[in-house]
Formats: structure tokens, C-alpha cells, sequence
């Protein structure tokens, strides 16, 4: 056998063991790639399950909150118009609300309905019964939203309840000594309707005064 054939075939040799080597680091590749591919599809199992149960709880607390959302705008509902019937005697007055979703996001939204021989009105509290009953409203909901917030160690109502016509002070001076009484809120309460000083604890009332044509003022105490 010639030398050029036998270098002929040792050339060969190492090719084919070149080729055997890259074979087996070809084959062990494929091993771990499917081994790889395999762990990939179980974790994507897994996860597409993980989504699964949050997506049902997420609909589950969704449920819940919408539950007790409207749950506590009942409570709201119920007590505004218990504080209508007090202090509108002669009026027959609802406070009731709207919940739906708008905008990706639980929506409230307020009306005030009346029964007046028969016959049934209802709309917003300011576009459709004017300031009375909506300021009484506005009230109401600040106290509750006081007490949820836990930020209740005094109500301020400058001029708030001005727009609530003199027929009712007397109802509404005793709702405001029950509600400071029953809560435990003191109310400061300011306001030129001189009828609720017979319904306040403490009272100061300023008086102008009039003398050589000079004016002043002076502060009264009413306990």
C-alpha cells in the first residue's frame, strides 16, 4: 500500500471520529434541549394553572367588593333617608343610588326621589330639589365618611345648612343635637339663622352695636 493511500486513510479516520464526536455533542445537545423543552412545558402548564386560579379569585373578590359595595350604599341609602323623613316631615323624600361599573371602575351615582300624590320624581339632588335636601345629604354622607376614615374629633358646618329653609330648623336643630349626641361628634355650627341657638349646648352670638355712630360688635353666650 502506498503512502498516499495510507495518509489517504487516516485522513479519513479523523474525519469520521471528528464526525462521531460532533455526532455525540450534537446528540447530547438535543438531550438537554429536550429535557429543557419538556421543563418549559410543564412551568408553562403550570403558570397557564396559576392564571387560572388567580383569574377566578380575582373574579371572586370582584364579586365580593361589588357585594359589599352595595351593601354599604344600602346602609348609606338608609340612613340619609331617615334623616329626610326627620327633618322634611311634610315631604315624602328617598335618598337612593346607581352602582354599575364605568370606566373600568365601580360607579356611584346619587338621586333623591319624591312622592307627591301619586306620583314619583326622581333626579339628582341638586338639579331637581335644590339645596335643602342635597345639603342635608352632603351632611350626612361627611359623617359617615368621618367615621370610616376615623377622623372624627370635630364637624365643622360654616354656613352648610343655609340653604335648608327656616319651616325646618327646628327638625333640623334637634337632628344635629341627636346626631352630636348619639356619635359623640361635636358640632360647631355657623350660621346667621338665629333659630338654632335654641338647639345648640353652647352658643355665641355676635350683635352689632351702634353708638355715636360708631359700630361694634358684641359677643353674647347662650349655655
Amino acid at each position: 500500500m502506498s503512502g498516499d493511500t495510507v495518509h489517504a486513510q487516516h485522513a479519513i479516520a479523523d474525519r469520521m471520529r471528528g464526525l462521531d464526536e460532533k455526532v455525540s455533542r450534537l446528540t447530547t445537545l438535543r438531550g438537554q434541549l429536550q429535557e429543557n423543552l419538556e421543563e418549559t412545558k410543564a412551568e408553562v402548564e403550570h403558570l397557564s394553572s396559576e392564571i387560572d386560579v388567580l383569574t377566578k379569585v380575582e373574579e371572586l373578590f370582584r364579586v365580593l367588593m361589588d357585594a359589599l359595595v352595595v351593601n354599604q350604599v344600602k346602609t348609606i341609602e338608609k340612613v340619609v333617608t331617615e334623616g329626610f323623613q326627620t327633618i322634611f316631615f311634610d315631604q315624602d323624600l328617598y335618598f337612593e343610588s346607581e352602582v354599575g361599573p364605568k370606566y373600568n371602575k365601580m360607579s356611584i351615582d346619587f338621586f333623591i326621589r319624591q312622592v307627591r300624590n301619586g306620583v314619583t320624581v326622581r333626579g339628582k339632588p341638586l338639579d331637581s330639589f335644590g339645596g335643602g335636601p342635597s345639603s342635608i345629604a352632603s351632611l350626612i354622607l361627611r359623617v359617615i365618611s368621618l367615621f370610616r376614615l376615623q377622623r372624627f374629633p370635630l364637624l365643622l358646618l360654616d354656613e352648610t345648612l343655609n340653604a335648608v329653609s327656616d319651616h325646618y330648623i327646628e327638625n333640623t336643630g334637634s337632628f344635629l343635637q341627636t346626631l352630636s349626641s348619639e356619635m359623640g361628634v361635636p358640632i360647631l355650627l355657623i350660621t346667621h339663622k338665629t333659630g338654632y341657638l335654641d338647639h345648640s349646648d353652647l352658643a355665641y352670638q355676635a350683635v352689632e352695636k351702634v353708638e355715636n355712630d360708631c359700630c361694634s360688635l358684641q359677643l353674647k353666650v347662650k349655655s
